[in-house]
């Protein structure tokens, strides 16, 4: 018991040390002013600032002043989790920078994954952060099974994402 209430404080300590090393605005609130992201298909929910609106351009896209957040599955072929991060860090556009860093996080009691960017981010994502997590059971459309959600969002509504996941 003292051993997890130890890595408890240490987690929450390295997860404030590193909002403090980015710079994140994080809003964190919950309740007034945040709707509810719900998805059957994702089997995830979520709050998010209340002056988004769903963008038609996208399947699961909301903006909004300062901020966005869009969700969608992850092609792994029953890879481990931090083999997908590296997947989605690496791919040719860099969309983190050179030297992202990874929090291990548990979402609902699932396995998850943060990706903060690195100083050097291309502009073309400013503040861009990502979410993965492993689902409690898979994201199956059509012939497809998709074992990871990824959530794409903004450095200012991390905290609120991460503090208000639920699955369904």
């Amino acid at each position: 018991m003292n051993n997890q209430l130890g890595l408890i404080a240490i987690l929450g300590i390295s997860y404030l040390l590193l909002s403090q090393e980015h710079g994140f605005d994080y809003r964190g609130e919950s309740g007034e002013g945040y709707k509810q992201f719900k998805s059957e298909l994702y089997d995830i929910s979520f709050k998010y600032p209340a002056d988004w609106t769903k963008n038609p351009n996208y399947e699961e896209r909301y903006d909004g002043p300062g901020g966005f957040v869009e969700v969608a599955e992850i092609e792994a072929y029953n890879r481990p989790i931090n083999v997908v991060v590296q997947q989605e860090i690496n791919t040719p556009i860099k969309p983190f920078g050179m030297n992202p860093k990874v929090m291990d996080v548990d979402l609902d009691g699932q396995p998850a994954r943060v990706i903060i960017p690195s100083a050097d981010q291309n502009k073309v994502f400013d503040r861009e952060v990502a979410i993965i997590v492993k689902n409690k059971k898979p994201v199956v459309e059509g012939q497809e099974r998709y074992d990871y959600t990824i959530i794409w969002t903004d450095k200012a509504n991390l905290e609120n994402i991460l503090n208000s996941f639920k699955f369904l």
